[in-house]
């Protein structure tokens, strides 16, 4: 019995040894982030196969293996399974995404709009740049900037309706924007799938550039009704303050836009500011200034009497413009004690031309 023990003992011991030496390893070969609004997670490759939960955007797992597109991955809460190596994001772009949200979080925003159709969003301007996201139609985005990148044609970015394709440059927006999955939005429609992030974990901030003539500006009434009876292309936007008459709270604006065609080196060529004349109870252009090559960011401020200024460089310029506006009068400020009005400049301003 004793001799029976002594074999056996080491025996198991050596088949112990051998399992753990090849247990299955699910050792990390890397890690990457989710790129799209929402992935499936499937059991396996095969073509019968498990839905085990969907990943959100920003979601971090650990690759363990890779088959042509598709990717084995775990989970934060430990889930394993595949999805397409497609949308995943390599800690790298990740961390230049980072990078670039905190840049542009730092500009003010030059208008507000919305995508016009599904629009791949870049790391940098051009169609061939890496990827972070794609915005569903009619997203929200905030403009913070502005470049010019040579026209591609991409797979995935079919242009349609007569848009300006042949063009040799292209105008980008750097955008800030909300990678969502809003609830009951998702690729999944399955009552017994549920996501594999945390309660919550529904939108993150984002930044990147998109192809600009995507993206709709929510322009006021006043300054779209103004850059189309002037056959301006508008490109920023800015509330400068409120005037109260006895028909209510009016918006004056300011606007910076363009002629021709996309691609030029100018962020914008022309401002206008659009006043409300309380006697007529009508927009009027009080100021235009044409012919400039100005570059984005545009800032507006307000000085000690709570007047509103904006600024803005030249490109070319090392010192910002500076102007103000006075009731209905804009001013160019060179010192912080200007001038009074002349006769000429207490002259009420021209009414902006009649939409053709």
């Amino acid at each position: 019995m004793k001799r029976k023990l002594l074999v056996a003992v080491p025996l198991l011991c050596v088949v112990a040894l051998l399992a753990w030496i090849f247990r299955p390893k699910h050792e990390s070969l890397s890690d990457a982030y989710v790129s799209e609004r929402s992935v499936t997670l499937w059991s396996s490759i095969a073509q019968v196969r498990e839905q085990l939960g969907v990943l959100l955007y920003g979601d971090h797992v650990d690759v363990l293996a890779r088959h042509n597109e598709n990717v084995k991955v775990r989970t934060a809460s430990g889930v394993v399974g595949w999805v397409d190596g497609r949308y995943l994001m390599d800690p790298q772009l990740w961390q230049r995404s980072a990078k670039l949200l905190q840049q542009a979080s730092a500009i003010p925003i030059q208008a507000r709009g919305r995508t016009k159709v599904p629009t791949n969003l870049r790391v940098q301007p051009g169609r061939n740049e890496p990827r972070l996201y794609q915005f569903s139609r009619n997203a929200p985005v905030e403009i913070v900037g502005r470049a010019t990148a040579d026209w591609v044609q991409v797979s995935d970015e079919k242009e349609t309706g007569g848009e300006p394709a042949e063009s040799k440059k292209e105008d980008w927006f750097l955008i800030r924007g909300i990678a969502t999955r809003p609830p009951g939005e998702g690729v999944v429609r399955n009552s017994a799938i549920t996501n594999t992030t945390q309660p919550g974990d529904q939108t993150i901030p984002i930044a990147g550039w998109v192809v600009a003539r995507f993206v709709s500006l929510d322009l006021p009434d006043a300054v779209r009704e103004g850059t189309e009876s002037a056959n301006l292309r508008p490109l920023a936007w800015f509330e400068l303050n409120r005037v109260t008459d006895g028909e209510g709270n009016h918006p004056q604006y300011l606007l910076a836009g363009t002629r021709g065609p996309e691609g030029l080196p100018c962020d914008f060529t022309t401002l206008r500011v659009y006043t409300w004349n309380t006697r007529k109870t009508r927009y009027e252009t009080a100021f235009i200034d044409n012919n400039l090559c100005g570059a984005f960011p545009i800032r507006v401020e307000t000085d000690p009497k709570g007047q509103p200024e904006f600024r803005f460089h030249l490109f070319g310029e090392r010192e910002a413009r500076r102007y103000r506006l006075i009731q209905t009068v804009v001013r160019r400020i060179k010192d912080e004690n200007p001038p009074t009005l002349s006769k000429s400049e207490k002259a009420k301003p021209q009414p902006a031309p009649s939409k053709k």
